[in-house]
């Protein structure tokens, strides 16, 4: 999920990550990419809250001047 007006991603880290590796390493390179073009992005893994998430996302979008969350 992602805003590309405020060049924020919000990205799930599954269990793929740990069994297929080329995902992994496809994911990584993208993940870099994005950061390289100025993009943050907010890494969410199964253990996270639902609250959290949303806080840290709305963050994130602020940061990068969003004043509509």
């Amino acid at each position: 999920m992602g805003w590309e007006n405020y060049k924020v991603a919000v990205e799930y880290d599954g269990d793929h990550h740990r069994s297929d590796r080329r995902q992994y390493v496809r994911d990584q390179w993208r993940v870099r990419r994005l950061e390289e073009l100025g993009w943050v992005i907010v890494r969410v893994i199964a253990e996270d809250k639902p609250d959290d998430v949303v806080r840290r996302a709305r963050e994130a979008l602020r940061r990068h001047g969003c004043r509509d969350v």
